[in-house]
């Protein structure tokens, strides 16, 4: 049970997230008891295990992935191996040759059977081990040109930036929707753009690193990046194909509300502590994190508080990127005002020594109850991507027994206990800023 600590830091530390009262509910006082449970750990820890956890998110809501964009990526994928094969057939090498190792022929099976969605994500995975060989061994041949690399690269950029300055005013029907379109667009611009920083230029224009900089296994990364950086770029165009379709002209544009929405997000996390100023609250800055109550003070610190507040994203073209960003502060904003229900609901005193995994069953009903509650069946788009984290917390919290010897078994039951507990805690939160996002006024 969390104690009374000495005012007036308590409540000083209470009351000073107040201020996110506006965005989500207040402040639950009730504690739970951290008394053993009826049932022996070992049936517990089974029913954990057992006990029904939500749906990906992906089976409320995904992007159109069509039979032709697909196939993008899977013959993208097949062309790479072709190119490596007889080139690392040539290296002195004991490295076996392994392709794409699998992931090609799974994305054609996907294909053939209409799975468009996972052909164009394994067509995208295998990429990674394809691109390798073939760059590693396009530069232990001789055949690879630095620059050839850097010029793909700039292409790539250009691409994204034609891809972001195409997004506005951000043109919207249905924000609840049409955002969450905007949202995978610009998280596929975006991992484009990280993905040819290796080949920047600097204020010269030169390619940053030479070429005795370079190896074959920087080759062998930077080539395969490019060819998911290729992948990514070719999403996000259409993807945006294909919301400007389906908008038509009944809209209405949404930029300047996406940017005070996340000004107003800003500004409640101006007053949100770090993790270690929160866990000083509670005495814990210089404490031994070894008991459960030190863990699972730390654990829901570090989980809610990753630091003061999140940077806005922004691809190499420099240029924001709005929902990404606006949906990037309404998820520090829910985590924050989490930790504070989170550590008032923590069955955990400080004189305890174990864990009863009894409690976790009992949190994961609650937390399904609120999941119910909250996504449903039929939920927002926006919302499911908004609280995306939050349901992989309850997808996890089972005691599998697999922490190993140095990690004692009430630290496992404990640790599946706070992710039921800080996904209950978060899903408490996400509708009333999913709400701020949506709304017109």
């Amino acid at each position: 049970m969390v104690p009374d600590l000495p005012s007036p830091d308590r409540r000083q530390f209470l009351g000073g997230l107040a201020g996110l009262g506006a965005i989500g509910t207040g402040l639950t006082v009730a504690v739970g008891a951290s008394e053993p449970t009826a049932l022996p750990d070992p049936l517990t820890d089974a029913a954990t295990r057992h006990y029904p956890t939500p749906p990906e998110v992906t089976a409320h809501w995904r992007p159109t992935v069509t039979e032709d964009h697909a196939s993008f990526a899977v013959e993208l994928l097949a062309r790479t191996v072709e190119r490596a094969a007889p080139l690392w057939e040539q290296l002195e090498t004991d490295r076996p040759f392994t392709g794409a190792g699998g992931w090609l022929e799974d994305a054609r099976r996907d294909l053939r059977s209409g799975r468009t969605h996972d052909a164009l994500w394994k067509a995208t995975y295998g990429l990674q081990f394809a691109g390798e060989y073939l760059g590693e061994a396009r530069w232990e041949l001789d055949r690879v040109e630095l620059d050839e690399l850097a010029a793909r690269g700039r292409s790539v950029r250009d691409r994204v930036e034609t891809v972001v300055d195409g997004l506005e005013p951000y043109p919207v029907s249905d924000p609840a929707t049409d955002l969450s379109w905007y949202l995978e667009i610009e998280q596929e611009a975006l991992r484009a753009g990280q993905r040819t920083d290796r080949w920047a230029t600097d204020d010269d224009g030169e390619t940053e690193g030479g070429p005795d900089s370079v190896d074959a296994d920087d080759v062998g990364e930077a080539t395969a990046a490019l060819l998911l950086a290729e992948v990514n770029v070719e999403s996000a165009e259409r993807f945006q194909r294909h919301l400007t379709d389906r908008l038509g002209e009944d809209t209405r544009p949404f930029a300047e509300r996406l940017e005070s929405t996340t000004e107003g997000f800003r500004l409640a996390l101006s007053e949100v502590p770090t993790s270690d100023e929160a866990l000083a609250r509670f005495g814990l800055a210089e404490r031994d994190r070894s008991g459960p109550y030190a863990f699972a003070h730390y654990r829901l610190a570090d989980w809610c508080y990753p630091t003061a507040a999140p940077m806005p994203w922004t691809t190499t073209v420099d240029r924001q990127l709005r929902v990404v960003t606006a949906v990037g502060f309404s998820q520090a904003v829910a985590r924050a005002r989490a930790h504070r229900f989170a550590v008032g609901e923590l069955v955990v005193g400080e004189d305890d020594t174990g864990f009863d995994s009894g409690h976790v069953l009992a949190e994961k009903r609650r937390a399904r109850s609120v999941y119910r509650s909250v996504v449903g069946s039929d939920p927002p788009p926006l919302l499911t991507r908004q609280a995306g984290r939050a349901i992989e917390d309850l997808q996890v919290a089972e005691v599998d027994g697999g922490g190993g010897s140095e990690w004692e078994m009430w630290r496992e039951r404990l640790q599946a206990y706070l992710y039921a507990l800080v996904g209950r805690a978060k899903l408490r939160e996400y509708p009333a800023v999913h709400q701020r996002l949506v709304d017109d006024g």
